[in-house]
């Protein structure tokens, strides 16, 4: 697989709600909401991953060996995933969409769940047509699907969702900062965004690295 082109993908679906946020009136909701559905289309990816694994030996690679399908584990990785997403888009959406933004329209939020932003929309197809590429490319065609584990994704959270967390907090912090004590605080919207999508961006860089993209013969 081409690293520099997967580099782009990760920096133009990163930089979708930077530029919503700087042209599009994008509000801090419509960015969360943006990489927490990223979250549900991984999931899906990543089921047909854990449904096609073979784990394996990467000394030892039978590629006559019949193929052995993780359903079980792929339904199972699904749902969980699915209940998280859930569950945390009730908090997204009540305390975020509605109840942060006090002076806001609240009507962009309705437009933004039910897939009437087309900003929004764009960086989804992004997000889809990279996973797919990823997939194809990547995982079946590269052979890594041989030596991947179905066990190796997690249900629960993962270093990206670590990530996007951290970020938040940081830029929650680094908000308050530059409404309370500078002349900046017509920017903290763009500042918590921009930092989120750049620390976002940096590990899904280095996750690109990770053993289910080496090529295998």
């Amino acid at each position: 697989m081409n690293k520099n082109i997967a580099v782009l993908f990760i920096i133009a679906f990163n930089l979708v709600p930077v530029f919503g946020v700087a042209f599009y009136n994008w509000q801090p909701f419509e960015a969360f909401w943006f990489f927490w559905v990223e979250t549900l289309i991984m999931a899906l990816f990543n089921t047909i991953r854990i449904i096609f694994s073979q784990d394996q030996p990467p000394e030892n690679i039978n590629t006559n060996q019949h193929l052995v399908y993780h359903f079980n584990k792929g339904v199972k990785y699904l749902f969980t995933r699915i209940a998280i997403f859930l569950f945390y888009a009730i908090f997204i959406i009540v305390f975020i969409g509605f109840v942060a933004n006090v002076n806001k329209d609240k009507g962009v939020v309705l437009t933004t769940i039910l897939f009437k932003n087309k900003l929004f929309n764009l960086g989804l197809l992004i997000s889809i047509f990279s996973q797919g590429y990823y997939l194809i490319i990547a995982f079946f065609r590269n052979g890594a699907f041989f030596t991947a584990s179905p066990d190796s994704y997690a249900a629960i959270f993962d270093g990206r969702q670590l990530v996007i967390h951290v970020a938040i907090v940081l830029g929650a912090f680094g908000s308050i900062f530059l409404v309370k004590n500078t002349s900046l605080g017509n920017y903290s919207g763009i500042f918590i965004i921009s930092l989120l999508c750049i620390c976002k961006c940096i590990f899904d860089v280095k996750a690109s690295n990770i053993d289910n993209y080496k090529i295998v013969y």
